[in-house]
């Protein structure tokens, strides 16, 4: 077969994780010779002397053994003039206006591992060692290209050793970036500590049951022994966080694994990817505090992602540590030394700190399973800023500006769409402030100078404001639903023919009320086909914080009330309730809404007990976990008024039962039931009268993992094609994302 040259261009992640070097070992496997460079549209190499059977397996090993942290989008080639080359040569990088994909932070690999585990290599226990398949990124670019100099690693000077392997093709340090030792790069410290010291003096104050101030990848960590029920109850009080769970960090996987049941292997498969992130799960019983989830069973575990937290469990008398994120209430995370000084010295006095600069504050990653399928709930360290590939190009550069809840900023152009790490609330100067830092580093980094800006229908969100003070092109608004419905369809890359199904909590609606408990169908155009009946929410959002105030809100304008007022006096003040009566008659400080959030976060209440929610849904969270006898199918009906899903029965079936001592887990079985049995049944309406097969699960919601994974088990069994997010969050964080994509679908 005739031998020939060829140029392939591979698009996706293909920089900054080592993979020029793949390209060059892989290569001179096949006896190819050529080139290998980095250009603005991605990784182009030139094989020179190939057979087309040839080409194709390289191109196959290309996709199938890449380095971790590599995400192959797609892989082009085509045959070019025959050139004459006598070896294989990686180039010098192309660094030309156009897109680039910056790689996320990611986890220590085997090979660091083994390098700070061993006493006779240079790198034993030092708490920077990183390579091209593994350590920051993200965290530490300052601008691109992606080169020491514009890293916050620019300052410590390689020394000859670390040059040597930075320089070398064939070396796995090969131009990676931080690449540092003992010798030659930054250092860790301890109340005049450093060291081998400065890790006994932090693992004793650990082991002692005090708190730790520690700085890691993407900010400041607060870290205690999660056994001493002692240490996780004053990080509790301190963090004024009465019921909300704590992240654990245990040192690897194979330490977990001593602890779980056969059950959990699936799940502890993510926790060790690259990636690293929090996985919540139930892991069964574990030998830590009750304390560290109060309210539930499920726990979230992370393993020791870098080398510093790897080298401290060495000295820990523990297996699992509490490794929060070291902030003031509703703030973001501290990345610099003064800051977490000033803020977080009241939780401990000892700080293990490091010479390194964060130049980008990062939290952990948040994922759980739904039928054993990753799904994300917070997108932050070791999965930002990845793109999502997007089936429709947009010539323009746009950017969506997210929600105010859970706020991410994506900007997008071409085919890519890159959706910020998780930002907060926009509740406060300090997250703002940090809002407007991801925005003007995200322009920097992608080169990217967004014309036209999306923002969420409401008015007073910061976002929206935001959006308006800095726009010198064109606004444009979009639904906050119809956001959430796109973010899904992105991921899956779904554009037309598709029922949406969102359920959320606050999102302003085109006819002025508060939604939350919409269908949509996608045919050409969107349409609002049916929706959750609206009540008035009394109190506006003063109702989200206390639901037992939406619960009051409800009887009374279900006219049950009166007839169940011994369920409500126990949880709320008489005068509370005329008031809520006298607000619904009159429509005083009242808005309609269709939100589920509100329904679920109302059944929370009457079935627990809890009238505040501590945090945003906690509720509805506790409605979730006390769910009993799982094989259970009974459910409560429901009315279906024109476009109006009347769930008065719910309340009335929940109410009957309690009077019938029935145990309040089989009535939250009894009412998730119900809403999943609603959505099926709402969406085989649409499906008569519109044909379509093909169903988007989107919203804050559908966070209740048994809501989810019933629905998406009825919708398949009733013929759907059902679509969950995966990379994306169904909560707000995702909304950015929606918001672009609708833009692009809209504007072809």
């Amino acid at each position: 077969m005739a031998k020939q040259s060829f140029k392939i261009i591979v698009k996706g992640v293909v920089q900054g994780i080592g993979f020029r070097p793949f390209i060059y070992k892989l290569a001179r496997k096949y006896n190819f010779n050529g080139f290998v460079k980095n250009t603005k549209n991605g990784v182009e190499i030139l094989v020179s002397d190939a057979t087309i059977n040839q080409l194709e397996l390289f191109c196959r090993d290309i996709k199938d053994l890449s380095p971790a942290g590599a995400i192959i989008r797609d892989i082009e080639y085509k045959q070019c003039e025959n050139t004459n080359y006598s070896e294989f040569k990686i180039r010098k990088s192309e660094h030309s206006e156009g897109l680039t994909a910056i790689p996320p932070d990611l986890s220590i690999c085997f090979d660091c591992i083994k390098d700070i585990s061993e006493p006779d290599n240079k790198r034993y226990r030092y708490p920077f060692t990183n390579c091209t398949n593994c350590g920051p990124r993200y965290s530490i670019i300052k601008n691109i290209p992606y080169d020491r100099s514009k890293t916050t690693m620019a300052e410590f000077q390689m020394c000859e050793s670390c040059l040597i392997e930075y320089e070398d093709v064939l070396d796995r340090r090969y131009h990676a970036q931080p690449v540092c030792c003992h010798v030659c790069g930054p250092q860790i410290m301890l109340n005049g500590q450093a060291g081998e010291n400065a890790f006994k003096a932090a693992a004793a104050i650990i082991n002692e049951g005090e708190l730790l101030n520690l700085k890691g990848l993407g900010g400041y960590q607060i870290i205690c022994n999660a056994a001493d029920d002692k240490a996780a109850k004053k990080l509790r009080k301190l963090k004024n966080r009465k019921n909300k769970p704590l992240a654990l960090m245990v040192k690897d996987a194979d330490t977990l694994r001593k602890h779980i049941s056969i059950d959990s292997q699936k799940t502890i498969k993510i926790l060790d990817t690259p990636s690293a992130p929090i996985v919540i799960e139930n892991w069964g019983k574990l030998p830590v505090s009750g304390f560290i989830n109060p309210s539930g069973e499920k726990i979230g575990i992370m393993k020791a992602y870098t080398p510093l937290h790897y080298i401290l469990f060495n000295y820990l008398k523990t297996d699992f540590i509490v490794a929060t994120s070291g902030n003031l209430a509703d703030e973001p995370i501290c990345i610099n030394e003064q800051e977490a000084y000033d803020k977080l010295s009241h939780f401990s006095k000892n700080f293990l700190t490091h010479n390194r600069p964060i130049h980008t504050r990062v939290d952990d990653s948040v994922i759980t399973t739904a039928g054993s399928k990753e799904y994300m709930l917070r997108r932050a360290r070791g999965y930002a800023p990845l793109p999502v590939i997007l089936p429709e190009k947009t010539h323009l550069c746009i950017a969506g500006m997210g929600a105010h809840l859970k706020s991410s900023i994506t900007l997008a152009k071409n085919n890519y769409a890159f959706t910020s790490q998780y930002i907060g609330d926009l509740d406060n100067s300090k997250t703002t402030d940090f809002y407007k830092e991801v925005y003007e580093k995200m322009k920097r980094l992608f080169g990217l100078k967004p014309e036209i800006l999306l923002t969420d229908l409401h008015p007073d969100y910061f976002s929206s404001k935001f959006a308006k003070k800095i726009c010198t092109g064109k606004i444009v608004t979009i639904q906050h639903h119809h956001a959430h419905l796109y973010s899904c369809m992105a991921e899956h890359g779904i554009t037309d023919n598709v029922i949406g199904v969102i359920f959320d909590g606050t999102g302003l609606g085109s006819d002025g009320s508060i939604w939350g408990g919409e269908f949509f169908l996608l045919q050409k155009s969107l349409s609002r086909q049916f929706h959750l009946k609206n009540y008035l929410q009394p109190g506006l959002d003063s109702a989200a914080k206390h639901p037992v105030r939406m619960l009051t809100g409800y009887l009374h304008q279900m006219n049950l009330l009166n007839e169940h007022i011994d369920k409500i006096t126990p949880l709320i003040r008489q005068n509370e309730i005329t008031l809520i009566k006298k607000m619904t008659d009159r429509k005083l400080n009242s808005i309609p809404t269709s939100s589920a959030g509100r329904l679920f976060e109302a059944a929370g209440t009457l079935l627990t007990g809890e009238t505040v929610n501590e945090y945003e849904g906690f509720t509805a969270i506790l409605l979730e976990n006390i769910i009993k006898d799982k094989q259970a199918s009974e459910y409560y009906p429901w009315d279906l008024k024109k476009d109006e899903i009347d769930f008065k029965n719910f309340f009335e079936g929940m109410l009957h039962d309690l009077d019938k001592d029935l145990h309040p887990g089989v009535i939250s079985k009894k009412f998730h039931n119900s809403v999943a049995m609603m959505i099926t049944d709402i969406c085989s309406k649409i499906r008569q009268q519109s044909g379509c097969t093909s169903v988007v699960l989107s919203g804050g919601v559908f966070q209740n993992i048994y809501l989810l994974e019933k629905s998406e088990k009825l919708l398949q069994k009733n013929g759907f094609n059902v679509y969950i997010h995966k990379n994306i969050p169904p909560n707000d964080g995702g909304i950015s994302l929606g918001q672009v994509y609708k833009y692009i679908l809209d504007n072809r």
